[in-house]
């Protein structure tokens, strides 16, 4: 999950315009199925919201992620973003993930798939390459990341070297509500802060090419104490 955007100056990252206010999901009436929203910020400033829909039907697992990013300046939209991505597992065996985004008129259509023989499929825009082995996206919806030393690009496509560093728990403060989360870095061709509670992320942090700090904050009332 997870995946924000480097705003305006053009990379992606896990979930990123301003005038996005969505209500959060509607709680579903399936006891196995979970949603949740981030809100994004640059600088302080609200720009726009993620969900993550969660669902369990027996041993499948099927995790929905949207974006959407809408920029204006002057009443003017000078910059959007729409991201839609569709991630299956069995068991604790990822099957496939499936997405599309629209990076201000640039498209990219994404599957992965992953073989019996461990190895996989990764088709961007037509263009399908097999890999040797398991390499997740980067969308960060459960912690499978921190042992990862390869992503691929959950909005792009793309295979990124990665390291990730445990930094261990801390205290961090959403939205005047304290919570004590496990800190997580990733660095190499993918640079994010990331902090989970029981498993799960509640903030992805980044910098923008502009130094922008951009933050992607589940909000409070989704947030479970850590176990």
């Amino acid at each position: 999950m997870l995946k924000i955007i480097v705003l305006l100056s053009g990379a992606s990252a896990f979930f990123i315009g301003p005038a996005l206010a969505q209500e959060p999901a509607v709680p579903s009436p399936n006891p196995n199925a979970v949603s949740y929203v981030f809100d994004i910020t640059r600088d302080g400033d609200k720009i726009g919201v993620d969900t993550l829909d969660i669902s369990k039907d027996g041993d499948i697992t099927t995790v929905k992620i949207g974006t959407h990013i809408s920029v204006t300046a002057a009443f003017i939209e000078v910059y959007h973003f729409d991201h839609s991505g569709v991630e299956t597992w069995n068991g604790n065996h990822f099957v496939s993930y499936k997405a599309k985004t629209d990076a201000n008129g640039k498209k990219y259509s994404i599957a992965a798939t992953a073989d019996a023989g461990g190895k996989m499929n990764l088709t961007v825009n037509g263009q399908t390459t097999e890999l040797s082995q398991l390499v997740l996206p980067a969308t960060f919806w459960n912690s499978d990341f921190v042992t990862a030393a390869q992503m691929i690009d959950a909005d792009k496509g793309a295979l990124l070297s990665v390291q990730v560093a445990d930094l261990g728990d801390e205290a961090i403060e959403q939205n005047g509500v304290q919570v004590q989360a496990r800190h997580y870095r990733i660095t190499g061709q993918l640079v994010r802060d990331i902090w989970l509670v029981n498993n799960m992320p509640v903030r992805i942090q980044l910098r923008g090419s502009d130094n922008s700090l951009i933050v992607s904050d589940l909000r409070p009332s989704d947030i479970k104490p850590q176990q």
